[in-house]
């Protein structure tokens, strides 16, 4: 039986570990890691969830280059982390990130 989330998931997405710092307005922050990247949006491993529709800002590393935008929580899977989609990705760093989840670009 095939994983219904996967399912819906309309991006290609593949395993990267790497630092990230969210923050919220009326959340506070969080340093914690990315567990999994796709052009629309990334799993963020946590013990604690931002609520659903929470708004975060968001800087992470690919290679050596900082990307930094904002990103709206759209599930939580409490003690395990929360989905996130992208709001605000330049099309520069969605190139980038496409060419990681792509194999173009080496991690």
């Amino acid at each position: 039986m095939q994983n219904r989330s996967a399912d819906k998931r309309k991006e290609k997405r593949i395993a990267y570990l790497c630092e990230v710092q969210c923050e919220g307005a009326s959340v506070g922050s969080l340093n914690t890691r990315i567990n999994d990247l796709s052009s629309s949006g990334l799993f963020i491993d946590s013990m604690t969830c931002f609520p659903v529709g929470s708004v975060l800002k968001l800087k992470f590393r690919i290679r050596e280059n900082e990307i930094s935008t904002s990103a709206e929580v759209r599930y939580c899977m409490p003690q395990i982390g929360m989905g996130v989609q992208f709001i605000d990705l330049t099309e520069e760093a969605r190139a980038l990130i496409e060419e990681v989840v792509e194999g173009k670009l080496k991690p």
